[in-house]
């Protein structure tokens, strides 16, 4: 039997809100268990990155809060030597605000490990975006991206009737990509 999942150097989680407290949202926990779910019993020896930056209002950068959820969480329900391992291969990139920024400030860290594959983690309705973005910065460099959507995001706010949440991410998703796309001429745009 082969193994339907394409091996993988690392998984990159996307940062998202954190409240003003320092803790992650519902959609960065949903993410942080995804990708926990995947790198121990899928890519047990991959890096882990987390993106996120500092935002106003907040004490902690997005990266550094998903991190500490991350290891609290895993030393909970894994144990200290599961939390051990994480931490060894646990990788914060704390600078960029946005998508692009991410893609941008993590591939001189991927370069530097000599990574070659890498999975991508977000929502599904950001990960299409997300990927496109980090294509355009990895794929010249001979670095592949595999998506990796969080199930049940769009599905838990639809049962909740949590319909002004759902639109308002619809619109910031779809805003976002007319900025990506207005952005690009007619032919390739080299990533800056």
């Amino acid at each position: 039997m082969t193994d339907s999942h394409p091996p993988l150097d690392g998984l990159i989680v996307l940062g998202a809100r954190v409240n003003p407290q320092g803790e992650p949202g519902r959609v960065a926990r949903m993410r942080l268990r995804h990708s926990l779910e995947l790198w121990r019993y899928r890519y047990p020896g991959s890096y882990l990155f987390i993106t996120g930056g500092r935002r106003p209002g907040t004490i902690i950068t997005e990266a550094a809060a998903m991190a500490q959820w991350l290891r609290d969480w895993t030393a909970a329900n894994w144990g200290v030597e599961a939390q051990e391992s994480l931490a060894c291969r646990l990788i914060l990139e704390e600078f960029s605000h946005n998508t692009a920024a991410s893609a941008r400030h993590l591939l001189p860290l991927v370069q530097q490990l000599q990574l070659n594959t890498l999975g991508l983690v977000s929502d599904a309705l950001h990960l299409r975006r997300a990927r496109f973005l980090f294509r355009r910065y990895f794929a010249r460099h001979g670095i592949a991206i595999h998506p990796f959507p969080v199930p049940g995001v769009l599905e838990h706010y639809w049962q909740r009737r949590r319909y002004l949440w759902l639109g308002k991410m619809a619109l910031r998703e779809g805003g976002a990509w007319l900025k990506v796309l207005g952005g690009l001429p007619w032919g390739r745009q080299k990533p800056r």
